[in-house]
């Protein structure tokens, strides 16, 4: 009966729905006319081929094999449980009418568990912890700095907060790197090494020391001693810095700690621009040690590097140094090939002028050596001091047995320095002080033409000065004195940059005023006055940042001033020490010539009793028999043609050896170090 219910009722729905749909259905549309024929179309028969026809192969038939798959057992047949039919619902009930809404069961809201249990809320009044002005400024002034690089401007703002004890050494740091971006390194590192050796803060001083480590260029020498022991406190990393490993060798090298110093030059990695630096100071390292062939050995490695580049210090230096260690060795052919090596641009070119004839004197080779001293003497040369090239042609003629060629040398000798040797000694008797060698030196740099200083010749001043001793020291003086013009120029800039703000300030100023006379509102009005307030806050910024700078551009400048004299009285001593070397030089090169006219006068003697007993000598240069230094109509000396700036040192002279011409005096001309590459053209009659 229930069933029977179900589908009466079903029934009678499905009519209602017909019925309202037959009442929506519009009219019957007319009826599309039928097709009732349709056109045949004639397809042509395909065509039919055969196999032999296309020249088609056709595979073999291959034998079927039947493969008997492997039998596996069925699995257990699954029991499903006994099928329980769900029950069937009463029918849900159609709410048509208002009223039936009564008739809607309630139904009970789902249970999400139990109320949490809530305290009640405890509210203590607590103080606001406000930011304070000193922590405004800091933070202005880091924007100055890391974001707009205005280093003028943060700068100032640092040094309001060194002021302040609680700021004062993170302040200090960053007025560093301020006064670094500005390009004032002694002040950079002033404030940083402060920053080091006072604060408490580690990190603040971790800090300090990796900025130092980082810009160790900046920095002397002699800061390696306050920084190098707190790097190592603080394990900050110093090996990826070859500047202050380079820096740290040469501290510990004046120190005579040769172990540290090894140690700085072995972490230098070969890429490194300080690698070729390191690398001369290692080699002077072994030598030091007695260690010559270790020495030349890293020479040797280093100079393809340098090699090239005939203006660097180091290429120069490299081939110095190697020669002098070949010359230690006795191996002159080396030593002469390196001499020759150093550039006619660097300093110690005329040094190694002179050594490299002594070697070739060694090498027996007094040609040679006569000949490139003769170069050296003549009026290319003129202003140069160099009195021991003098004493190297004497004895280079002295061996040649050309007696006469070697008094007119030591008569040489004698008239040109001889007046000198006066004149350099009352100098020293008369200045007794060490600032009285700088102030020559100064009035010589201030006019390079002048010839005489003082009484002291512009080529003994240049001699003077060209030594390191004196040139590192003036180079610092020279950084302290630009430092000071860049002081001078931030506050310049820092007071133009003021009245071009005061100028924009009053501009905005009277634009905002006309514009409230005129009753203008809304955000035009609004506009003006916010840029009337924001020149008006820039002008103070920059008259704050002027005054600040002010203070510690005073600091600054006193500072660098009593370096600069503390400088100067040293660089003072050291030329000093250097003009006593000098004299005491020229004194004993003055004293030889006496030694050298007694072995010139002997062998002289000696020549001429050889020929007096039967002895042959080159007849075309036998010397005269009179050798009196006022005898000028015995021998004339002429120089014939130009010295060529490329050749010297290659120079040989054409006056030739008339000595005995025993086996075992003869020069042997295969040992000879130096080529023929040029002609003195020096004759003697």
């Amino acid at each position: 009966m229930a069933k029977n219910k179900i589908i009466l009722a079903f029934a009678s729905l499905t009519l209602a729905i017909s019925a309202n749909a037959q009442k929506a259905v519009p009219k019957k549309a007319a009826a599309a006319p039928k097709i009732t024929t349709l056109n045949r179309v004639n397809l042509p028969t395909e065509k039919s081929f055969q196999p032999k026809e296309t020249g088609i192969q056709i595979p073999a038939a291959k034998a079927f094999v039947d493969i008997k798959p492997k039998a596996t057992k069925s699995p257990d047949m699954v029991v499903l449980p006994k099928y329980q039919p769900l029950p069937v619902l009463e029918q849900a009930k159609v709410v048509i009418k208002p009223e039936h809404i009564a008739q809607i069961p309630i139904v009970k809201p789902l249970d999400f568990g139990p109320e949490p249990l809530l305290n009640e809320p405890q509210s203590d009044i607590k103080n606001l912890v406000e930011i304070k002005p000193e922590e405004y400024k800091m933070i202005q002034a880091l924007i100055f700095m890391d974001y707009n690089k205005r280093y003028d401007l943060a700068m100032a703002l640092f040094v309001e907060l060194m002021d302040v004890p609680q700021y004062a050494q993170q302040a200090t740091y960053h007025y560093a790197e301020t006064a670094l971006g500005l390009k004032l390194y002694s002040e950079f590192r002033e404030k940083m090494l402060q920053v080091t050796k006072e604060a408490k803060d580690p990190m603040v001083k971790k800090m300090a020391v990796e900025s130092l480590v980082k810009n160790m260029q900046y920095l002397q020498i002699s800061d390696i001693e306050a920084v190098d022991p707190v790097a190592k406190q603080l394990d900050v990393d110093t090996v990826n810095f070859t500047p202050y490993l380079l820096k740290k060798a040469k501290y510990y090298s004046e120190k005579g700690n040769l172990k540290e110093f090894e140690s700085a030059l072995l972490m230098i990695p070969t890429e490194a621009p300080e690698y070729k630096e390191g690398t001369l100071l290692k080699a002077v390292l072994n030598y030091r040690r007695g260690q010559v062939d270790e020495g030349i050995t890293e020479l040797e490695v280093l100079w393809p590097l340098v090699e090239a580049n005939k203006k660097d210090q180091i290429r120069n230096l490299t081939a110095l140094t190697l020669a002098r260690l070949y010359f230690q060795k006795g191996d002159y052919k080396a030593a002469y090939k390196y001499y020759l090596s150093v550039d006619k641009s660097s300093g110690q070119w005329l040094q190694s002028m002179v050594e490299q004839a002594w070697t070739q004197i060694l090498a027996h080779d007094n040609i040679g050596a006569a000949g490139n001293m003769f170069t050296l003497h003549t009026e290319f040369f003129t202003k140069a001091y160099a009195p021991e090239t003098y004493v190297v042609r004497t004895v280079g003629y002295l061996n040649l047995c050309q007696y006469g060629d070697g008094v007119h040398v030591l008569e040489d000798l004698n008239k040109r320095y001889k007046k000198i040797q006066e004149e350099l000694e009352g100098y020293q008797k008369a200045n007794p002080k060490g600032l009285a060698y700088y102030d020559l030196v100064k009035s010589f740099l201030k006019n390079t033409k002048q010839e005489i200083f003082e009484g002291v010749p512009r080529s003994f001043v240049v001699e003077l000065a060209r030594h390191p001793t004196y040139m590192n020291i003036q180079s610092q003086i020279n950084a302290y004195e630009d430092e000071n013009s860049r002081f001078n120029k931030v506050t310049i800039d820092l007071i133009r940059k003021e009245r071009d703000a005061r100028l924009e300030m009053l501009k905005a100023k009277n634009e905002f005023s006309q514009a409230q006379r005129d009753g203008k509102k809304g955000d035009g009005l609004r506009n003006l006055e916010k840029k009337y307030l924001s020149r008006g806050v820039e002008h103070l910024i920059y008259s704050r940042a002027r005054n600040g700078i002010k203070k510690m551009r005073e600091e600054a400048l006193a500072r660098l001033t009593k370096e600069e004299n503390t400088l100067r009285e040293k660089a003072g001593k050291n030329l000093q020490g250097r003009f006593g070397e000098l004299v005491a030089s020229l004194d004993r090169l003055i004293d030889q010539q006496e030694v050298l006219s007694y072995e010139i006068y002997s062998g002289a003697g000696e020549h001429i009793r050889y020929q007096m007993a039967g002895g042959e000598g080159k007849q075309a240069d036998k010397a005269p028999a009179s050798l009196t230094p006022d005898d000028k109509d015995n021998y004339a000396w002429k120089f014939k043609g130009e010295v060529w700036d490329d050749e010297i040192g290659h120079y040989r002279s054409s006056l030739k050896n008339v000595c005995p011409q025993d086996e075992s005096e003869r020069t042997p001309s295969s040992e000879n170090a130096s080529t023929d590459a040029g002609d003195d053209n020096e004759k003697h009659n």
